[in-house]
């Protein structure tokens, strides 16, 4: 289904909305970009630590933004965020 400001004439209201809507796509793909470039820290970090406690850190390092990046690009909330929500409406 089209949207409708696709159908306008292109006002200069218009070209601020499509403008405003590629600076956020810009900042959705480099938001997950960053979240999986930690997450692929925790990867090296899991390889490298040789305590229990340094693998536990870095398996939630790897999960968490990992979870933010698909969030990020599916532009939902993330996991934990919706746990806190329901558990503090």
């Amino acid at each position: 289904m089209m949207s409708r400001g696709l159908l306008r004439p292109c006002t200069s209201a218009t070209k601020f909305c499509r403008g405003h809507m590629k600076a956020r796509q810009k900042e959705i793909i480099a938001k997950s970009l960053w979240h999986a470039a930690i997450a692929g820290v925790g990867v090296y970090e899991l390889r490298n630590n040789k305590s229990m406690l340094g693998k536990v850190l870095s398996i939630g390092l790897i999960l968490f933004h990992a979870d933010a990046a698909v969030c990020d690009i599916q532009d939902k909330p993330t996991t934990l965020q919706q746990i806190l929500h329901r558990m503090f409406p």
